[in-house]
């Protein structure tokens, strides 16, 4: 099977955020989608080894931050590369608070939800949230997966469903 494939389908580039004890946490996302709109509907798919994963279980929301091709690319490794367990991810990454959840204040929209389902695959929870509120910050093209990788030359950490290793 070619792996690589699957850099084909169409991915954006987001950070999931939740609460960890009244600090803001959160992990960097390729795979976000909407589910359906009415009611609105959206599902994130994070690693079990991800310390998100948990804080997501423990609150039962968790934010979506869309990132935009203008978003600082600085972002996307202050929330894909280190453990939210040990680092405050969110001190060096301007952030609103939207519907009592973290958001970065860099990107172009957000979604908020309130988790009412979740789905285990062998790595990864699929957690379905219904929709409190979602909004656009500022305009700007949603960074596509293929644009990280192309333009940005970023490359996937190894809790991400796309890592393939080198």
């Amino acid at each position: 099977m070619n792996k690589s494939a699957f850099h084909q389908l169409s991915y954006g580039v987001y950070v999931v955020s939740t609460w960890d004890q009244g600090r803001a946490t959160g992990c960097t996302a390729n795979s976000a989608m909407q589910i359906t709109s009415e009611p609105a509907t959206v599902a994130v798919s994070i690693n079990h080894d991800n310390y998100t994963n948990q804080c997501i279980r423990s609150t039962g929301r968790f934010a979506v931050s869309i990132l935009g091709e203008n978003s600082d690319p600085g972002i996307i490794g202050a929330f894909g590369f280190k453990s939210g367990k040990d680092n405050d991810k969110f001190a060096q990454v301007e952030h609103v608070t939207k519907e009592h959840m973290p958001v970065v204040a860099d990107a172009c929209g957000y979604i908020v939800c309130e988790v009412i389902d979740s789905m285990e695959t062998d790595t990864h929870t699929v957690f379905l949230g219904k929709v409190l509120d979602a909004d656009v910050l500022k305009k700007d093209v949603p960074m596509t997966y293929s644009y990280y990788h192309n333009v940005i030359k970023g490359r996937s950490p190894k809790n991400a469903p796309t890592y393939i290793a080198e």
